[in-house]
């Protein structure tokens, strides 16, 4: 079967890409500019000297995309903070939504969506009006459930999932739900009562979409 010219185009686009970025990176005290590039490969910045770095993104712990910012968090020991893994902070203007399609795309459940990826939830199956709680301060928004993942849509903390990305949801009664990632534990107070029907056909279906029931 023949494969038309746009077909091939988006082969080639997801296989390899690269874009490129003014950017600082944030110091403990005031910051230095250079410019971030990334690729289908990993991440590199050029600053200032001794300020120039490489990561492939087997060598990234923890990569965190919000708007305006992307942390990376290696797996470098720190020798000056006790073993704590050094983390590098990145500001400037990134385009989140590409970089969030293009990473989702590529990466595991180490990377981190913290925007709310335009369409990522598709048309959403399930809609719930929601509060997530903190520990000092709680955010609103609305949680989406499509096809092929999950969006928590809110202008203060915003995050998508992939389904992958999910280890496991919980309830403990019909206003109350929790979303556990690899990131951390998510726990949201609902604004609807979610039946139990509907809340074991959620788990149902991200159980089979990690593979871990039939």
């Amino acid at each position: 079967m023949a494969i038309g010219k746009a077909a091939v185009s988006l082969i080639l686009a997801s296989a390899a890409w690269a874009q490129e970025f003014p950017a600082h990176h944030e110091h403990g005290r005031g910051f230095c500019a250079g410019t971030l590039a990334v690729d289908s490969a990993g991440i590199r910045f050029r600053g200032r000297k001794g300020h120039v770095w490489e990561w492939p993104y087997r060598d990234i712990q923890q990569l965190t995309l919000s708007a305006g910012k992307i942390r990376i968090l290696t797996y470098k020991d720190s020798s000056w903070a006790l073993g704590k893994d050094v983390a590098y902070t990145f500001t400037g203007e990134f385009g989140a939504q590409d970089l969030a399609r293009q990473w989702g795309a590529q990466l595991d459940q180490r990377f981190v969506a913290a925007v709310a990826v335009d369409g990522a939830a598709g048309a959403p199956r399930l809609t719930i009006l929601v509060k997530q709680l903190g520990l000092i301060r709680g955010s609103e928004g609305t949680l989406m459930f499509g096809a092929s993942g999950v969006v928590y849509d809110t202008p203060a903390e915003p995050r998508t999932w992939r389904y992958g990305d999910i280890r496991f949801i919980s309830s403990g009664d019909t206003y109350e739900l929790s979303i556990t990632t690899l990131e951390k534990q998510f726990r949201f107070q609902l604004k609807q009562a979610l039946s139990e029907a509907t809340y074991n056909q959620l788990w149902l279906e991200i159980e089979r979409k990690n593979g871990r029931i039939q």
